[in-house]
């Protein structure tokens, strides 16, 4: 059993901002979480519908005002720079109204599409010159404005399928920097998850070693294992990593 009040950083993915109610706040805050992340992507709400979010930049403002009251100490919002219908006029309106909200720690991402995302067809938006242009003034202004808000750069990595090859910037107040973002960049901490898709990743002393253990990928896949075989070769793993590799 683990005691959340020595843990140094307890983090929910709050994610929509439709789907945070007032009680889920409350019962995490009661339960010790120290930091909570609302992700909009853009407050152009024209912009949210093209893309399939379900949810306005109201909703927005309601569910960050609501951690705010909750007491919630660190909150985080992810942005995305480069969504379909969305130009460099819109973006940094985005960020200047963010800004203003003094969130502790903002993510700048860049867009990537996704095998299974509903737009992934639009590679032609992607792939046109305009864009490039755009998403990456838009990636400069978010990170300029950042710093001159006195928030600091702490963690930035990239992925494939980016607009331009773009990268992605976690920045921060200081004192607030997100410790789990930093160690996986560094894959220097040992991980343990649980749930459909989930991987554990266990990460021996001088560092030199790592080993990972993938859960089932689909929840119908997991949920159709009630003897739980995965739960006894994570076991399994977990213990031989331990008594022979740490």
């Amino acid at each position: 059993r683990i005691d959340p009040a020595t843990l140094e950083e307890f983090t929910v993915e709050g994610g929509r901002p439709d789907t945070i109610t007032e009680e889920k706040l409350r019962i995490i805050h009661e339960h010790g979480v120290n930091r909570v992340s609302i992700n909009t992507q853009t407050l152009n709400d024209d912009v949210l519908e093209l893309v399939g979010r379900k949810h306005t930049s109201a909703e927005f403002y309601r569910a960050f005002e609501m951690a705010r009251k909750a007491n919630i100490p660190i909150i985080n919002t992810d942005l995305i720079a480069g969504l379909p219908g969305e130009g460099f006029c819109s973006f940094s309106d985005t960020i200047d109204r963010i800004i203003e909200l003094r969130p502790e720690n903002l993510t700048f991402h860049t867009l990537a599409i996704k095998n299974a995302a509903d737009f992934a067809q639009q590679k032609d938006h992607m792939k046109s010159m305009h864009m490039f242009s755009e998403t990456s003034k838009c990636v400069d202004y978010s990170q300029l404005s950042a710093k001159n808000a006195g928030y600091i750069p702490y963690y930035i990595y990239r992925q494939k399928n980016t607009v331009n090859n773009l990268e992605n910037v976690g920045f921060a107040l200081p004192g607030t920097e997100g410790l789990y973002n930093i160690y996986m960049m560094e894959e220097i901490q040992t991980i343990f998850a649980v749930g459909a898709g989930a991987v554990s990743k266990m990460v021996s002393r001088d560092g030199k070693s790592i080993e990972r253990i993938f859960e089932y990928k689909y929840p119908y896949e997991y949920l159709a294992d009630p003897d739980g075989m995965k739960n006894k070769e994570k076991r399994e793993k977990s213990l031989h990593f331990y008594h022979n590799i740490w």
